[in-house]
């Protein structure tokens, strides 16, 4: 934070003289001029950055401040600093804090005034103990000390905790502009893109792109990229978690988009929080938003299995074949059937899948172990049905069923490797109350379509009817 904000806070002193509050302040010139005009200029803060420094300061300044003792200005500037990021926190000692406010509003110093504003926006938190007592005195001060914190504070609420972001999210959707950006645009241009006032303009962006500020979803979901992520492609802010995933994802309940949207987004929201399936901790704080982004991944692990495989299968047999079976299966999952799915893909497959469904896609692969030999071109989908687990070998491969999943040599659902041998059943065709192994015989009089669905039925009381996958 070069010269940290004390010449941001008065960057935009020209804008009194015929600025109007969308007007881009040019980076440098009036900044300069207006820093200059009142002494800004020239300060060094190397010692109110470092953290050692300020606890230092804070603890040889708070018992002079507890009995009242007698501080120089440079003195109480340096106690503003030490208000919140301090140890001990200034701010948490309601005298210390009480006095330092007194002798800002008493003071015919305006640099106390300026840094206080600095150090309001910079360490900004609507959590932070006396807050609201800063924020009073700010809003008051600036009436006494007129441009340009009385036009920020008339234009923009600027000291106001709850209406200062606010307005200026709204300056910023409006403009299509960064927090960052917006800031700048009213001429704080030192203003750190991580400062706690920009972190609030942040949470109000992203809440407000949750309401539906921006129905165009992909347009959304680039504002919600610039918003939450720096040029790493790392969270700019580790606390927003929820308000991203509601950004994203809240204008979809109630309201399935299209497939390719889901997979974009899916994508991006996966990429940031990780599969909810695989690492649900995480997930934890926004449990609706958790709850459709596993139904989406679940059809499109489905889809996966599907569409993948089916990039692989050239011989015209069986292509028909693999027509009946992808009209089961998606029947399976309108009628509801369907509570989790999950891949495992051989190598072609992985391959496939990362390059039609986005890298961030998850999947289990084969580990090359197990009695059955593994080709390239082998998947297995395996599906939640009921309290049971199916696992569908692609290609040639024949249908499993468990009908209870607790079953010890039942498998388990989003494991990262697999053996041949942990997604089979180690018998021929059987069909017992334990177990069913099918192969996909005569599929064009839907042989094997009608004792599977009468597996599922025994597993979840719901009955697939011929005309669901016919």
């Amino acid at each position: 934070m070069t010269a940290l904000f004390r010449d941001a806070c008065t960057a935009t002193s020209a804008r009194a003289a015929g600025f109007s509050g969308h007007d881009v302040i040019p980076k440098y010139a009036y900044a300069q001029q207006a820093a200059q005009a009142i002494g800004a200029t020239g300060m060094d803060d190397r010692t109110r950055r470092d953290t050692a420094s300020l606890n230092d300061i804070a603890a040889r300044l708070l018992p002079l401040l507890q009995v009242d003792s007698s501080l120089s200005t440079m003195e109480f500037r340096d106690a503003i600093w030490c208000l919140w990021e301090a140890k001990p926190s200034l701010a948490e000692n309601p005298h210390a804090l009480s006095r330092i406010i007194e002798e800002i509003g008493r003071s015919d110093k305006r640099k106390l005034y300026r840094t206080l504003a600095t150090v309001y926006l910079i360490q900004f938190r609507a959590d932070r103990p006396g807050l609201d007592l800063v924020s009073s005195a700010l809003q008051r001060g600036s009436h006494r000390w007129g441009a340009p914190f009385a036009v920020y504070q008339r234009d923009y609420a600027l000291y106001d905790p709850v209406l200062g972001p606010r307005k200026i999210a709204a300056l910023a959707l409006q403009q299509n502009m960064s927090p960052s950006d917006a800031m700048r645009s009213l001429g704080f241009s030192a203003l750190d893109a991580q400062s706690g006032f920009t972190e609030a303009i942040t949470r109000n962006l992203l809440i407000e792109l949750g309401s539906g500020a921006e129905p165009d979803h992909m347009k959304r979901l680039d504002m919600v990229r610039s918003y939450a992520l720096d040029s790493r492609n790392e969270l700019v802010f580790k606390g927003l978690d929820l308000e991203i995933a509601e950004a994203l994802m809240k204008p979809f309940l109630g309201k399935s988009p299209e497939k390719a949207i889901k997979d974009i987004f899916l994508n991006f929201i996966v990429s940031i929080f990780k599969d909810p399936r695989t690492y649900p901790g995480r997930w934890e704080r926004f449990p609706q938003i958790k709850a459709l982004v596993v139904s989406w991944l679940t059809e499109q692990s489905l889809r996966q299995f599907l569409d993948i495989v089916g990039l692989t299968v050239n011989d015209p047999s069986d292509a028909e074949m693999w027509r009946y079976r992808r009209a089961f299966w998606e029947a399976a999952y309108r009628k509801g059937i369907i509570q989790g799915a999950w891949v495992v893909f051989a190598d072609d497959g992985a391959r496939f899948a990362r390059s039609r469904f986005g890298k961030n896609v998850d999947f289990g692969t084969f580990n090359g172990a197990g009695s059955k030999q593994i080709q390239r071109t082998h998947a297995v989908l395996l599906l939640e049905v009921g309290q049971g687990v199916v696992a569908d070998w692609s290609h040639n491969g024949k249908v499993n069923i468990w009908s209870d999943a607790s079953e010890r040599s039942a498998p388990k659902l989003y494991q990262k490797s697999y053996s041949s041998d942990d997604v089979t059943i180690s018998k021929d065709d059987t069909d017992t109350s334990r177990y069913l192994v099918k192969t996909h015989s005569s599929p064009k009089t839907y042989s094997w379509q009608r004792v599977v669905a009468d597996r599922i039925y025994r597993m979840t009381n719901t009955r697939l009817q011929p005309s669901d996958y016919k």
